[in-house]
């Protein structure tokens, strides 16, 4: 089986765990860690203190230079020093390459001879004087642990130097022993781990040798089509993040983190970023509201102002927003544009000229201005055909706005003879609303005096308001006769006067 160098083995790269299990981290260095690590154009690697020799001359390693770093490890876990050590890591290779390695001590006392055998073997100069294998260092480690707890007693011959005076090597030995079982433990366990990792090259072989396929372009199709041709290709998708997109639909796939033709292992994971479509937002409510106040209130709401009109509306104070597009509450993609009208206030304008106009032509042209026509007062004007307004009030050529009322007087109808029918004195007068809760709902007192003639008159009052046009007074006096009666009407109110069904006034109170 061909074999994996660690290349790196110190206590730093040991690890154990609580139930005593050893690991080793860093497996197969490719570059020098720290400042105590050493290299000479890529061909040494290795922390310093725990280096081969054949490391330190920049020669092939095998799996000796493991063997040796590890009986570096023992020796300081024996020893609670190291074999080798200098001001500078040049000092320290080099004392690997030349000096042997000092007689194992430990509070001044020597160690075993049969730790300090196995120690020394494996910080053999030459490679081919050391453990062949892990598995050689491992039995012969766990044999002469045996003969250790076999033997009855300890042999005088145990120690290569003697113990120091006032005590024997023999009473030092089972203390030092005692001390020794951690490291071997470890020592063991250590072993047994790099053997399993040797036997298992082939499966970690096998694994770096899986075969590559071609990622397909995700991008732009559906979710569920992604994944579809992902399995095709013995690939694995996974949505990673989620993102609004103005024009890829929802549940399409926007990113991919492995680019199309890319070729990678089989099962790999493709990490894609899918869209929520565009991000949507509620329009806000501005009417009624400054255009400033009404521009920050959109943006805020990440949407955009669109064209601003201008528009009159007497009823609202100029420079609020009469109207919006679209409509509060309605559900726009961020940054689509709303569109406001922002009142000018009352619309003014030139008042045309009624006079010679029918009654009829100046009530329309008055309405197409959104002007009223307050008041119609008959007059005998034998000079003018009748219907035909007379006079105006105001004038025309004032300035007037929207909602403004105008008078007229138009020409009477002639009576028997050419001349003009005697015409009703009519008058209105406001009076205080009927409910002070209501000011809309307006109180008119209007006098009727019948004009002169040779029989009885009938005499209509018809009010128009919002709620429409009727009857409010309806009898049949004689001539001269006064009508005293109060209309009322709601919002803007005309109220029309007849005799005999010919109109002869309307007023707006």
């Amino acid at each position: 089986d061909r074999e994996i160098v660690h290349r790196d083995i110190k206590p730093q790269n040991i690890l154990l765990t609580r139930d005593g299990q050893v690991k080793v981290t860093d497996f197969g260095i490719a570059r020098a860690l720290a400042s105590s690590a050493i290299t000479e154009t890529g061909t040494v690697l290795g922390s310093v203190q725990y280096l081969s020799p054949e490391q330190a001359r920049g020669h092939g390693v095998g799996p000796s230079a493991d063997l040796y770093s590890l009986g570096v490890v023992l020796f300081e876990a024996v020893t609670g020093g190291l074999p080798f050590d200098g001001d500078t890591p040049i000092t320290i290779a080099l004392k690997h390459v030349h000096e042997v390695p000092p007689p194992l001590r430990r509070d001044g006392e020597p160690v075993g001879r049969d730790t300090a055998q196995i120690i020394l073997k494996a910080l053999a100069k030459d490679p081919r004087d050391r453990y062949r294998t892990a598995e050689e260092m491992r039995e012969d480690l766990l044999g002469r642990a045996a003969r250790w707890r076999e033997a009855p007693a300890p042999d005088k011959e145990d120690t290569i130097v003697a113990a120091g005076a006032g005590q024997t090597g023999e009473d030092r030995r089972p203390e030092i022993a005692r001390r020794l079982v951690p490291a071997v433990a470890l020592t063991v366990a250590l072993l047994t781990l790099f053997i399993g990792v040797s036997s298992s090259w082939q499966a970690f072989k096998a694994y770096l040798n899986v075969p590559e396929v071609t990622v397909p372009l995700l991008t732009g199709r559906s979710l569920a089509d992604a994944q579809s041709l992902a399995r095709k290709e013995h690939l694995t998708i996974q949505v990673v993040q989620q993102s609004y997109s103005r024009t890829v639909p929802a549940g399409f796939v926007l990113e991919q983190d492995q680019a199309p033709g890319k070729m990678v292992k089989v099962d790999r994971v493709i990490g894609v970023t899918t869209s929520l479509g565009p991000e949507l937002v509620t329009v806000p409510d501005v009417r009624r509201r400054s255009l400033a106040d009404a521009r920050f209130t959109i943006e805020q709401a990440r949407l955009a102002v669109g064209e601003v009109r201008e528009a009159y509306d007497g009823s609202l104070p100029p420079g609020v927003i009469i109207d919006q597009d679209p409509a509060p509450g309605a559900s726009l993609e961020r940054g689509t544009s709303v569109y406001l009208r922002v009142n000018r206030g009352p619309e003014t304008l030139v008042l045309p000229d009624l006079v010679g106009r029918s009654l009829d032509d100046a009530r329309r042209l008055l309405a197409e201005l959104g002007v009223t026509l307050r008041q119609v007062t008959q007059v005998p004007r034998p000079d003018v055909p009748p219907g035909q307004v007379v006079t105006m009030t105001p004038p025309a050529g004032v300035l007037i706005r929207h909602g403004d009322a105008v008078a007229v007087t138009v020409a009477a109808a002639q009576g028997p003879g050419g001349s003009p029918p005697p015409q009703p004195i009519v008058t209105g007068t406001p009076i205080a609303p009927i409910t002070p809760g209501n000011p809309t709902r307006k109180q008119t007192r209007i006098t009727v005096i019948v004009p002169e003639g040779p029989r009885q008159q009938n005499v209509k009052i018809v009010v128009i308001d919002g709620q429409g046009a009727r009857t409010a007074y309806q009898k049949t006096h004689a001539p001269g006769d006064t009508i005293l009666t109060t209309v009322s009407g709601s919002g803007y109110t005309i109220v029309q006067i007849y005799i005999d069904n010919r109109l002869i006034q309307e007023m707006r109170p």
